[in-house]
């Protein structure tokens, strides 16, 4: 932790009031950290209270989510609704349905998702939602029957004009459509106003984050040593969507896309995973890693944690569950690869990321993912895939400019964890100044 006196006592009595929650004192402690040259130049944030007011969502709701199994058991979880901040405009939470899922990780996914829109530029405030809950592990029936206790808790707290589109990418395919559908039904039942439409043009949030994060490395490669991303060696974390996307859009870029997959396995392709294996995997989600390899000759299917001992030249990190540890960062890091991606918010831990930084080019998901929040939260949906394309590209140019700008600015060129993490706070700092207590 910094010396400097307000952080550490800011973040000393947060600590203190919020014992136990782990995951967002870490984020918070990593976040703090990277403020400190930016506000010893500015004294009126502590006057403001800005720390304070940074680590203390404006609404935080607990709420039972009670079904019944196949079994007709009664099963029983928690779900969470963060509001993090509205000070620049409508909050809009993002969905986590996933094991383990808790108070302290709701509360850290929902800060990143608050810096994520103010340093996209988006009018935006920023939220989550969720439960602890394994999607996959559940019938079509119990899936059935938990969104629609789920939704029926998260319903009364969301903002007017909520948009389900934003939740692409982050739970499955199944449950984003009945709570979209639930949200729909219910909205129309209450008389809760217009339903803003959900995002559905030529992009897809999987497609604008795993573009955007190959947008994004080409810039901050360019600008570090003067690469491209033609004639990398891609390592791919993850085997969703986003994941197969960006090594779909890498390959288009003429990078060489070598392996995909996470800790439970993965394909490996020494001369390159095939542009047609990779769009195959589009069309057909869900199929296991296996198959794939047995459908594609070249492509080798490795059991097992060994994704981390593969050498690449640049890593994509389109994965969170579950997050990348201090270990397999340093087994990473060891192959010293040109840059390091976050293309989905909490892919790594926050010492994980702290490796990456100290050891070369390293970009969060604040700033690398910002992709599909750009696309599918922006005001008018592009005509045609070309527009979307370079409104991507443009969008991805920008954020890439304002996190390298900060890091030049406090003398850390090219540490775009630092850089990224004041660019982002900037604008919520002067609304919050702004704002009449």
């Amino acid at each position: 932790m910094t010396e400097q006196p307000y952080i550490r006592r800011a973040y000393g009595a947060l600590a203190e009031r919020d014992q136990g929650q782990t995951g967002f004192l870490q984020a918070l402690e990593s976040l703090y950290e990277s403020l400190g040259p930016w506000l010893e130049e500015r004294p009126q944030y502590e006057a403001a209270g800005l720390l304070e007011r940074l680590g203390e969502p404006e609404r935080t709701a607990l709420f039972p989510v009670i079904w019944t199994d196949d079994q007709g058991r009664v099963r029983h979880t928690r779900g969470i609704y963060i509001r993090y901040t509205s000070v620049l405009g409508p909050c809009r939470c993002c969905l986590a349905l996933r094991p383990g899922l808790d108070l302290s990780a709701a509360k850290a996914l929902a800060l990143e998702t608050s810096l994520c829109r103010a340093l996209a530029g988006l009018p935006l405030g920023g939220g989550a939602a969720g439960a602890d809950i394994a999607p996959g592990a559940l019938s079509d029936g119990e899936s059935r029957r938990f969104c629609e206790s789920f939704m029926a808790g998260l319903f009364p707290l969301l903002d007017k004009g909520f948009r389900p589109g934003q939740w692409a990418g982050q739970a499955p395919r199944r449950e984003l459509d009945c709570l979209t559908g639930l949200y729909e039904r219910m909205t129309a039942l209450t008389g809760g106003g217009e339903l803003v439409p959900s995002f559905s043009g030529p992009m897809t949030y999987a497609q604008a984050v795993g573009c955007g994060l190959c947008r994004f490395a080409q810039c901050a490669l360019k600008r570090r040593s003067g690469q491209r991303l033609e004639g990398q060696r891609v390592l791919l974390s993850g085997r969703g969507p986003a994941a197969v996307w960006a090594g779909e859009c890498a390959a288009r870029m003429g990078a060489m896309p070598v392996a995909l997959g996470d800790d439970t396995g993965c394909l490996y392709a020494a001369a390159g995973l095939p542009l047609a294996l990779l769009r195959s995997m589009l069309r057909e989600p869900g199929l296991p890693l296996l198959l794939w390899a047995i459908r594609s000759p070249g492509v080798e299917y490795r059991p097992g944690p060994g994704l981390w001992d593969i050498p690449a030249d640049v890593v994509f990190l389109c994965d969170g569950t579950p997050r990348l540890g201090s270990a397999a960062a340093q087994r990473v890091a060891a192959h010293r690869p040109a840059g390091v991606f976050e293309g989905v918010f909490q892919a790594v831990t926050a010492r994980a990321g702290r490796i990456f930084a100290q050891t070369g080019l390293y970009a969060p998901a604040i700033a690398a993912g910002a992709g599909g929040q750009i696309m599918s939260l922006a005001g008018e949906e592009p005509a045609d895939r070309w527009e979307a394309d370079r409104a991507l590209r443009a969008a991805m140019e920008n954020v890439f400019q304002a996190a390298w700008e900060q890091s030049e600015r406090w003398g850390r060129p090219g540490d775009l964890l630092q850089g990224a993490r004041v660019a982002a706070v900037g604008p919520i700092a002067r609304a919050l100044l702004r704002k009449r207590l």
